[in-house]
């Protein structure tokens, strides 16, 4: 699709004859019900503080590249490496998260129920795509009494279910720097059989050398409901991406001189990834009357990944699978109202890995690892949640998790890396929400979390000895966390939190001379932090929206006591107005603060902070037998010198990857519904 065409179905929209007025979307909190706590549960009733974004925010009038692009207004998240795809996408919730050296830890990702976090506690979203997403939840903190390993905080995200009304829908993007993307998606209702299927293609030369993208995507849902009280779901998504390039990151010299460049050690060794990925996951749940009701799930995901660095190529093929069984009552205690919920859930996670010298972005003859990787995970919950008195719930929960790491060394050329370790941990988690009417609601809680070291940070660094180190140890964390949130005024929303979290053997990422990561324990380390969210509805046509949050998360002992963790930023802000016209037209803008923080833990590194500013225009109209939706976009509108990506603790002052400049996409969407 030609701008010329994307530009001028926007002009042309624009004067079409407005359609007929949608629902207005429903406005009080109290009917907002929300998965991310583990069940379904109404948000008055949610002692933790959780932001939900909808699937107009995250569809209408944007690219659908990233989870990045609908989580803006979200406080206490922040999101980074959103241009480099063989990084992955970086998320870190309160600083759970921050010290990644790639892709998701310290934070849970969710999709339809299934975890898309592995046993030991990473995390990749390259199989997602967000034109099929209906609903994304964030839990903004501790979570291990649910979730077990490495819930420092929650994403959980909702496809699409089928229609009632059977649709097909192609849309297409183009922007600049070689940006293309064609999603074509289609559903409909068969009886008590309802299904989804949609299929994208999305390219990128990127901005910065060795930066391209190509992927193709697969996802599916179907679900079934042959009586009143069960409910068959299978999901399926395939992924093949066979390029995601890496152009490194650069020192502030090379920043603040040329910030397209890339750095030259990738460029030699043509860094980037190539990833193929499979997932089936099956639900079943069956309610048995009004009080008992029991859920099962399995889901078994294929992962074949090559990863090109600078003087390796790391190869491996996965194979992740879990099982989980929920069961809940509703029969009231002391007639009161209650729920209690027991569930049991066992992960396996067996990776055959190899590394090879790199051969020009291949693998080359000399084999540097050879060996294969085992995780297993068994977690054992409940949680029992009481209404003692009108408006006041508790909530109590605990969790036992079990986890063994074991890895068979088949080059022992270099020493035997065979070994295994195992860790235990019990967590839990003590609620009140306080809820006097449906316009309030006010929380507080004590939680506990805890992050395991992965297979990858286990490794010892040369001359160290065999096996898995023995030194080093889980992330622990203790946390206090009370809230508000409501409705003022009938048009003003907010959602308050202040928390303090108290971490143990904090998980520290570091570089040798060759750039290969590294990981020790820290000492104590405090998170003590405040979130504010507003959202105020000045007319049914006029939203703005705005987010604040500040975290001080300081060492406590060791050599570095008094320093700022690094990878965290003190303050961060976001805001965006959003106007949308019943006849179809809409325009919104958005500012976020990125950086403020430090690079390394001594604190010599400093980020500095940058805002902002991205802008989209879309309509929706019909057009005989179609419905069409144009759209226009900009992103870092000022061409702000931002920083998209921190490495922290990287080696020779390679910390910065920079944000591209102003850049604009367009797109047009074309849907027939029956």
């Amino acid at each position: 699709m030609s701008w010329l065409l994307s530009g001028t179905l926007l002009a042309l929209g624009l004067a079409q004859t407005p359609p007929p007025e949608v629902p207005s979307p429903e406005s009080g909190p109290g009917e907002t019900t929300v998965v991310a706590p583990r069940v379904p549960t109404p948000l008055t009733r949610t002692p933790a503080a959780v932001s939900v974004v909808e699937q107009a925010d995250i569809q209408d009038a944007r690219p659908t590249l990233g989870l990045y692009e609908a989580l803006v207004g979200v406080p206490g998240l922040v999101v980074q490496s959103r241009n480099n795809a063989s990084q992955d996408l970086r998320l870190s919730i309160r600083g759970f998260g921050a010290r990644s050296a790639f892709g998701i830890r310290g934070v849970t990702v969710v999709v339809d129920g299934f975890p898309e976090t592995l046993p030991d506690g990473q995390t990749n979203v390259d199989a997602l795509d967000l034109a099929m997403v209906s609903r994304i939840e964030v839990l903004r903190g501790l979570a291990s009494s649910l979730y077990g390993n490495a819930a420092g905080g929650v994403v959980s995200l909702t496809t699409e279910d089928g229609p009632e009304r059977p649709f097909v829908e192609a849309r297409t993007v183009n922007g600049d720097f070689g940006l293309w993307k064609l999603n074509v998606k289609g559903g409909g209702t068969s009886g008590p059989v309802r299904w989804l299927v949609g299929v994208s293609r999305w390219e990128q030369e990127g901005w910065r050398p060795q930066s391209a993208t190509r992927q193709v995507q697969v996802n599916g849902k179907v679900g079934w409901k042959p009586s009143a009280g069960t409910e068959w779901t299978a999901v399926v998504s395939l992924v093949d991406a066979p390029r995601a390039e890496d152009p490194g990151a650069l020192t502030r010299e090379e920043w603040e001189t040329d910030p397209r460049r890339a750095a030259p050690a990738n460029l030699s060794a043509r860094a980037g990834e190539a990833v193929r990925q499979a997932r089936v996951g099956l639900t079943w749940r069956q309610r048995l009357g009004d009080v008992h009701e029991v859920e099962a799930r399995g889901f078994v995901s294929p992962r074949s990944f090559q990863n090109a660095l600078p003087g390796v190529v790391v190869a491996f093929d996965r194979r992740f699978e879990g099982l989980a069984a929920r069961y809940t009552n509703r029969a009231p205690l002391l007639g009161r109202r209650n729920r209690l919920t027991l569930g049991a859930e066992v992960q396996g996670q067996r990776d055959w890995r190899k590394n090879f010298d790199n051969a020009g972005g291949r693998p080359g003859s000399t084999r540097q690892l050879d060996q294969r990787e085992d995780v297993t995970g068994l977690g054992l919950y409940a949680q029992e949640e009481w209404e003692p008195l009108q408006h006041l719930t508790v909530v109590a929960g605990a969790r036992y998790d079990v986890s063994r790491y074991a890895v068979e060394d088949f080059l022992l050329g270099d020493g035997d890396g065979t070994g295994t370790r195992a860790f235990q941990q019990p967590t839990g988690r003590l609620g009140v929400v306080w809820a006097p009417e449906q316009r309030v609601s006010l929380f507080a809680s004590l939680t506990q979390s805890f992050e395991a070291p992965t297979t990858t940070e286990l490794a010892l660094p040369p001359g160290s000895g065999g096996g898995l180190s023995r030194d080093l140890r889980p992330q622990r964390s203790n946390g206090a966390e009370v809230g508000a949130r409501g409705l003022l005024g009938g048009w003003l929303r907010y959602d308050v939190a202040l928390y303090s979290v108290w971490l143990r053997d904090g998980l520290v990422r570091f570089e040798d001379e060759s750039t290969r990561a590294f990981f020790r324990n820290t000492g104590r380390s405090r998170h003590v932090g405040a979130e504010v969210a507003l959202e105020a509805r000045v007319t049914e046509r006029l939203r703005v929206r705005a987010a604040y949050n500040a975290l001080a998360a300081t060492l406590s002992s060791g050599a570095l006591a008094g320093k700022k963790v690094p990878g965290i930023p003190t303050h961060q802000a976001s805001g965006d107005v959003v106007y949308q016209h019943p006849a179809g037209p809409l325009a919104a803008v958005e500012v976020f603060s990125a950086g403020g923080m430090f690079a390394d833990d001594a604190n010599t590194v400093r980020v500095p902070l940058a805002w902002v500013v991205n802008a989209r225009l879309g309509h929706h109209f019909t057009w005989g037998a179609f419905e069409v939706s144009p759209f226009l976009g900009l992103q870092n509108l000022l061409s702000a010198p931002a920083i998209d990506n921190v490495r922290v603790n990287a080696a020779r002052g390679r910390y910065f990857e920079p944000l591209p400049p102003m850049t604009l996409y367009a797109g047009v969407g074309l849907a027939h519904h029956w």
